[in-house]
């Protein structure tokens, strides 16, 4: 079956989440302190923060599905002028290397240009390499490094990678 896309609905916002451990669980491990994660899953996916999410200008959350779901991207608009930023991009580790990732960035990058934009930017953490591998298939540029405070003594030290649009 297919991989097809569709906007998620607050009915959806419990398999975002679901998803989200999964995948998290199975990848931050080996970057991130236990605590860390378990402090980002709760402050990220909640209802009330997906929620939030989606209530952002141009804010959307789209599930990839092939009979379930198997990955989602988050995006929203940003103050910084003509951008939108893909702020989740997650598929099941058991099925990466098969496009869906490609088609959820493919997805956001549609959304930027209904919405005017003429980039799209994106935190990565600095030492998931894997992902910084396929942002960078994908047409993105590591633009700079920050060290971004998150609460509860954990700071996120991410590279912030751009896609300009055509």
């Amino acid at each position: 079956m297919p991989v097809a896309l569709r906007l998620a609905a607050p009915a959806d916002f419990a398999t975002v989440a679901d998803l989200a451990q999964r995948i998290w669980w199975a990848h931050y491990p080996a970057i991130l302190p236990a605590a860390q994660i378990t402090y980002m899953l709760e402050r990220g996916y909640s209802q009330a923060a997906l929620r939030d999410l989606v209530a952002r200008p141009h804010g959307g959350i789209a599930l990839a599905e092939d009979g379930e779901p198997v990955g989602f991207a988050a995006w929203h608009g940003v103050p910084e002028p003509a951008t939108l930023k893909l702020d989740k991009l997650y598929v099941l580790p058991e099925r990466h290397g098969e496009g869906i990732g490609r088609l959820l960035i493919g997805h956001v990058v549609e959304q930027a240009r209904a919405s005017g934009c003429r980039q799209v930017i994106l935190n990565v953490n600095r030492q998931n390499t894997s992902a910084i591998r396929t942002y960078e298939r994908c047409g993105f540029a590591i633009r700079a490094a920050g060290d971004f405070p998150i609460g509860n003594g954990f700071v996120m030290e991410d590279f912030i990678m751009a896609r300009p649009l055509d």
